[in-house]
């Protein structure tokens, strides 16, 4: 049933937390020590991210709302706190990939087929050259949308299994 306590602090640290992880990542952008899209990147902020502000929800939603908590309760906080975080966070990036992002993405785009010919060997062998001729081709599709729903999955992923932990930490 709807949980109006439990939704109001997952969108509170869960925006929160998009927010902040996005400026993080927009301001190392800026700086020109990693670009947005790079892997580096991504999976820094969405593991330190995505863990602090889940683990901040559920501490204050047994805090202040259920003292009681259960895992079921807690993996819910958890879960809808990081549904916003990606949401925020995939959305700003999409933003902002579609009104400055153009030339990061045709680096990030340009350093993957790098990375792929470097590798080209280990990654035949593994997906077979049928997959790794049509990955390689691909790579010259992507777009903003397609990275920010990229970034999103990374991070409900991660999010998932962090809620999980945290709700077993904190569980009554």
């Amino acid at each position: 049933m709807f949980d109006r306590a439990v939704v109001n602090t997952a969108i509170r640290y869960g925006v929160t937390g998009g927010i902040v992880s996005f400026a993080f990542v927009l301001i190392l952008a800026l700086l020109g020590f990693e670009n947005p899209y790079d892997t580096t990147s991504e999976y820094s902020s969405t593991l330190v991210f995505v863990s602090i502000f889940i683990f901040l929800a559920i501490k204050y939603f047994k805090k202040f709302h259920d003292t009681e908590l259960g895992f079921g309760k807690a993996f819910k906080v958890g879960l809808l706190t990081v549904f916003f975080l990606a949401f925020t966070f995939a959305l700003l990036l999409c933003i902002y990939s579609v009104f400055a992002g153009e030339e990061m993405i045709k680096e990030y785009i340009i350093l993957s087929q790098k990375r792929m010919e470097l590798t080209k060997p280990e990654l035949t062998q593994v997906m077979g050259e049928v997959n790794y001729k049509n990955a390689y081709q691909n790579l010259n599709q992507l777009n903003a949308y397609t990275l920010a729903q990229i970034s999103f999955v990374n991070r409900m992923v991660t999010g998932f299994f962090i809620s999980i932990v945290l709700g077993v930490f904190f569980r009554k």
